[in-house]
Parts: C-alpha cells; sequence; structure tokens
C-alpha cells in the first residue's frame, strides 16, 4: 500500500469521524439543554462539597444548598429570557425535566425552583454562603459590642473619673464642663461613624485616640499652670493614654481584642462556646436587630463537615492575616479557593460523565446512520472516486478555523461536490448496495462477533471523541499530502 493511498485512507476516514462527531455534539448539546446536565451537576456537587460526601449529612447539605440558590446573589446568575415565546420554551423544558425525574425515578435537584444556573464564580458562592452564615452581622455585631465596651471603659468612665477627683479637689463641679461635653460628643460621633462603616477599626482608635489628645490640649489651656492639682489630672490623663496604646505593637493587641478572629466567628454556630453566649448576651442587651440575626442564625442546620472545613479555613486565613487586612475578606477569599478546588474536581467528574455519554450517543448515531469503520474502510480502499470526492471535500472544509464553522460550512462544501454526491453513495448510510457488500463482507467473517457490529462500536469510540479532535487531525493530515511536512 503506498504513502498517498494511505493519505487518502486517513483523510476519507477522519472527514466521516468528523461529520457524524458534528452530529453527535449537536444532538449532546440539545440533550444537555433539555435535562438541564451542567445545572444539575452543579448543584449535586454544591451539596457534596456542602456534606463532605457524607451519606448522614446530606439532607442537611440539600436543605442549605437550597437556602444558597434562593439568595439573590446566585439567583441573578439563572439568567432566563423573557417574552411569550421564552416563557413556552422554559414552561416545555419544566416538562421535559418533570418527565425525566419520573422516568429516573430522581428528585428535583433544584428544591422549590425549575431551574438553576450552569456555572457558579466562586465569589458569588462565598458571599452567598457568608450572607446565611450571617458572617459579615455577627462580625458587626460583636465589633461594635466590644468597640462601645471599650470607649466606656477605656475612655470615657477614666476621663470622668479623673474630672471627677479634680473637680473635687477644686471644690468646683463646672470645672472643664464644656470640654468633657465636647469629648463625650466626639467619642459618640465617632461610634456611629464606625456604625455606617464609614471608617474602618484602626481609623476607629486612631480618632478615639485623637480626641483624648485633643482633651489633654483642651485641658492644658484653660487650667492654671504650675498648679500641682492641675499637673496631677494632666498626668493622669497622659499616663491613661499611654496604657491604652504606647506603642505600635500595643495598638495592633487593643485591635485583635476588639475585632474578632475568624475562629470565633465561626464558634458562634457552636452553642457551647464562649463567642455563642457572647452573641446571646449582646442580643438580649440591644434587642432588635441584634435579635433577628441570632435568631436567623439558629435557625441554620449545618452539616457537621462543613463546620469543620470552615474551621480548617479560619486557621488557614488566620496564618495569612496582615496587620492591615480585613479578616471577613480574607475568610471570603479562602472559601473562594474551596469552592474552586472542589469545582475543579467535580468538572473533571462531568467530563468523564460527558464521555459515556458521547460514546453512548456516538453508538447510536453509529447504528442510526448504519457507519460501519469495517466496511468504511473498504470503500475508501477500492472506489477511487469516493476517495477524491471526500478528499475534495476535506480539503475545502480544512481552512475552516474550529469545528463550529466547519458545521457551518458544510452545505456549502455538499453543494460544490453535489454532482459527484448524487451519482455515488457514500460509505454510511443504509443504501441497498451498502448493506449488499456488508452482508458480503460479514460471509468471509470468522470472528465470533459480527463485523458489522464491531465496526459500529469502533465509529461509536471515534465519534465520542469529539470533533474538534478530529478537525485539528484533518489539519495536520491535509497538511501533510499538500506539502509534504511531518506531522508532528
Amino acid at each position: 500500500m503506498n504513502f498517498p493511498l494511505i493519505l487518502e485512507l486517513a483523510i476519507g476516514l477522519i472527514f466521516t469521524y468528523l461529520t457524524l462527531s458534528l452530529v453527535a455534539s449537536e444532538i449532546q448539546e440539545i440533550i444537555s439543554t433539555l435535562l438541564q446536565w451542567r445545572a444539575e451537576h452543579l448543584k449535586y456537587s454544591v451539596e457534596k462539597l456542602l456534606s463532605g460526601n457524607i451519606p448522614e449529612s446530606r439532607a442537611v447539605a440539600q436543605n442549605l444548598a437550597n437556602r444558597l440558590y434562593e439568595s439573590s446573589i446566585i439567583q441573578d446568575l439563572n439568567h432566563e429570557a423573557r417574552g411569550r415565546i421564552a416563557r413556552l420554551f422554559r414552561a416545555v423544558l419544566q416538562k421535559v425535566g418533570v418527565g425525566y425525574r419520573w422516568l429516573t425515578r430522581s428528585r428535583n435537584v433544584f428544591g422549590r425552583q425549575t431551574s438553576g444556573p450552569s456555572y457558579i464564580p466562586s465569589e458569588a458562592f462565598a458571599a452567598s454562603l457568608l450572607e446565611n452564615l450571617q458572617f459579615e452581622n455577627i462580625y458587626r455585631l460583636i465589633t461594635e459590642s466590644r468597640l462601645k465596651k471599650f470607649v466606656e471603659e477605656r475612655l470615657r468612665f477614666p476621663v470622668n473619673h479623673i474630672l471627677n477627683d479634680l473637680k473635687a479637689s477644686e471644690a468646683n463641679e463646672f470645672l472643664l464642663e464644656a470640654e468633657i461635653n465636647q469629648f463625650e460628643q466626639a467619642l459618640h460621633q465617632i461610634f456611629e461613624d464606625f456604625q455606617a462603616h464609614r471608617v474602618n477599626l484602626t481609623q476607629t482608635i486612631d480618632r478615639l485616640l485623637g480626641r483624648l489628645d485633643d482633651f489633654i490640649e483642651a485641658a492644658e489651656s484653660v487650667l492654671p499652670e504650675n498648679h500641682h492639682l492641675s499637673q496631677t489630672f494632666l498626668r493622669r490623663l497622659r499616663y491613661l493614654k499611654r496604657n491604652i496604646a504606647r506603642n505600635l505593637e500595643e495598638k495592633s493587641a487593643l485591635l485583635n481584642k476588639i475585632e474578632p478572629t475568624i475562629e470565633e466567628l465561626i464558634s458562634v454556630l457552636d452553642e457551647k462556646s464562649a463567642a455563642y453566649r457572647e452573641a446571646i448576651s449582646i442580643s438580649a442587651q440591644a434587642g432588635g436587630p441584634a435579635k433577628e440575626i441570632l435568631e436567623r442564625l439558629k435557625s441554620l442546620e449545618l452539616p457537621p463537615q462543613l463546620t469543620n472545613s470552615l474551621f480548617v479555613l479560619a486557621k488557614e486565613t488566620q496564618m495569612k492575616l496582615q496587620a492591615a487586612d480585613n479578616r471577613v475578606y480574607r475568610f471570603q477569599q479562602e472559601v473562594e479557593g474551596w469552592f474552586d478546588r472542589s469545582m475543579e474536581r467535580a468538572g473533571g467528574v462531568y467530563k468523564r460523565n460527558s464521555k459515556g455519554v458521547a460514546l453512548l450517543i456516538g453508538i447510536v448515531i453509529a447504528i442510526a446512520f448504519n457507519a460501519d469503520t469495517f466496511h468504511i474502510t473498504d470503500r475508501l480502499l477500492t472506489d477511487q472516486t469516493v476517495r477524491n470526492s471526500i478528499s475534495q471535500m476535506a480539503s475545502q472544509t480544512e481552512a475552516s478555523r474550529n469545528p463550529e464553522e466547519l458545521a457551518q460550512e458544510l452545505g456549502v462544501v455538499k453543494e460544490a461536490v453535489g454532482d459527484t454526491l448524487q451519482q455515488l453513495p457514500l460509505p454510511v448510510g443504509r443504501d441497498q448496495i451498502i448493506l449488499q457488500m456488508q452482508a458480503e463482507a460479514e460471509k468471509t467473517w470468522s470472528f465470533p462477533i459480527r463485523r458489522q457490529y464491531l465496526g459500529w462500536l469502533v465509529t461509536g469510540v471515534a465519534i465520542s471523541m469529539g470533533s474538534s479532535f478530529w478537525f485539528d487531525l484533518l489539519k495536520k493530515v491535509v497538511n501533510v499530502k499538500s506539502t509534504g511536512k511531518t506531522v508532528r
């Protein structure tokens, strides 16, 4: 067998597989859309991530996943076209889904919804999870409570106590009255700014210490110089400030006392933890929104493995934290990375499942089109006209940039060689000549399994490899034939 014949044979087989692969791709895409395979697989993967793949936690994980999917963050990802035709199409898809689940005895993975997104960015998942865990709200609740306690116990009360001692010693209850009122109003305004998210905690601490400096300066300008009571009063105020934060290290420690750690925030999920008792105490004192936050959190049932995973992520976050980092944001980034790693594994599973489906579709197409690889090979080897026709078609389509363009151009190619194709049967189909040739070849076949069945199986496997694979291979082989370059 000479080299040009081998190339033409290869081109004929590859082009046949490519054409059938395009048909298979369209069929698989239609089935995937109708049955929402991508969206279903994604939801199953999210449930498995939340449950830690533990069967006992599956029901709890399903309920939590449904709550995540009902959040506005993920709902916005489930884009649905509007209009009468679009609504009709969605209704048809829903009926198909109901029928499919009835036949397969499977549940509606979307819970109360009829569909879900086919892709969820890690940022959306992490934001939705932390939103359901009331993470930001709990953080603000504990931080504001500790900051308020710090302002009262470390600033407002000590300053007033020192001032009252001076007033008693001077027998003047109106001493520094305007200055202390201005100081207390400034403390109140700073706390309100923090509550309104206008400043962060570090800026708030700096502003509080700055207002203490302002009060000391104001007192110095009012009190008489070289008066021992006045000097004692001022020394006590300066000592108070030094005792709060005399250097950057102590300031960092102060921030850590006020701002809850990520582990503390997660511990709020455990009713036996100190952080939970602190949150309950805060809600009892503050009431209103604080109580509502705790009630929503208590109504949320979590899989045990999820809590363990969050603790692990919290420790990793704590090790990576820098002094100026936003703790909640850094933790959200760790959750995003955790989700991405899980979805990479889930993507591999989906690809393997898709390969299995592609193989089944390929075999069905091979049978439906009677695409017998052995017969196609025989026909290409013995019929020069068929080889030339397919080679001409392959040469015209080789210049296409991708398989999708090829799918559009096949009609043009077929029209270009239409006369030849009308006169000769292609090596696929159920034409009487093809069936007769297959029957003749079957008589000399000694293998226990019928030759035609094996031919269909080989074609099905080839189709399952995908149109992109055969398109790239076609380019290389056509290039070898036309230029003599070797295939790399």
